[in-house]
């Protein structure tokens, strides 16, 4: 009996994973195919979609590096420090805007890309607002992360130890809570920049023809009703994606990460 229900779960992981992948696996096989027709290859194999999509997109690819390393550099240094801050204070007001720090988790994509527009219009042309959004989006996920983690008593003793030898806030700050959660930082930082990676929604209607990203990229590549284009820039986009995910999925099994108040 308890050998069946193992094999029951086994059986209902193998097809949720097999559901989830094999949409995966026929765009990666559709990039390659020189028509996307009832028999994919029918026509032969081709990596001219590749080519088109370096040629046509490819100032997608280094545009949106640019804003998400940008991106995640800002949210290291605000992101960590704003934490450390709230983390000592246990005023009610500080609590209220911490609350509204996070409001933009809740609040759709496009009511902030509008509301950066109506303010900051002049940062449209430059792709500047792009950054401004993948900031604003982002920044609670490394807010929460540094303060959850530093919440912790471990961390509030070592700051509070620090602090009783005489050391000031930022000398505590940089020398002794940062390398403590360095694993944590990390951790907030890879997934800051797969989610500015992804960033759709807002993005959508802060771009310009010179400053488009991936994820817009991608959506203009299907509606040229080219499927296999669109399957080469989806898997151009998941070879950046997949390394990151394999990355955190490894930074959360060690022990040196769960040591350091890992989430």
């Amino acid at each position: 009996m308890r050998f069946l229900g193992k094999g029951l779960l086994y059986m209902l992981i193998f097809l949720v994973s097999a559901f989830i992948i094999l949409p995966l696996v026929f765009t990666i096989a559709g990039s390659f195919a020189v028509y996307w027709g009832s028999d994919l290859f029918s026509a032969g194999f081709t990596l001219d979609w590749y080519r088109k999509v370096f040629d046509q997109y490819g100032h997608t690819i280094v545009f949106t590096l640019v804003i998400t390393s940008l991106t995640v550099v800002i949210n290291i240094i605000l992101g960590t420090m704003t934490g450390y801050l709230f983390s000592r204070s246990r005023s009610r007001w500080m609590a209220i805007v911490e609350e509204i720090l996070t409001l933009p988790i809740a609040v759709p994509g496009i009511a902030i890309a509008l509301a950066l527009i109506q303010t900051y219009a002049w940062m449209r042309v430059s792709g500047a607002l792009i950054l401004v959004g993948h900031v604003i989006v982002t920044f609670p996920l490394m807010f929460r992360i540094v303060l959850g983690t530093l919440r912790t008593k471990n961390f509030q003793l070592l700051d509070d130890c620090a602090a009783t030898l005489g050391a000031g806030v930022f000398y505590r700050f940089y020398h002794v809570i940062l390398p403590s959660i360095k694993s944590a930082v990390l951790s907030g930082a890879i997934m800051v920049f797969m989610l500015s990676l992804g960033e759709f929604n807002m993005t959508f209607f802060l771009y310009t023809p010179l400053s488009m990203t991936l994820p817009i990229g991608l959506y203009d590549a299907y509606s040229t009703l080219r499927i296999e284009a669109g399957s080469a820039y989806t898997v151009v986009f998941l070879l950046l994606a997949i390394p990151l995910m394999t990355l955190l999925h490894r930074l959360n099994q060690t022990s040196v990460f769960s040591r350091n108040g890992g989430v």
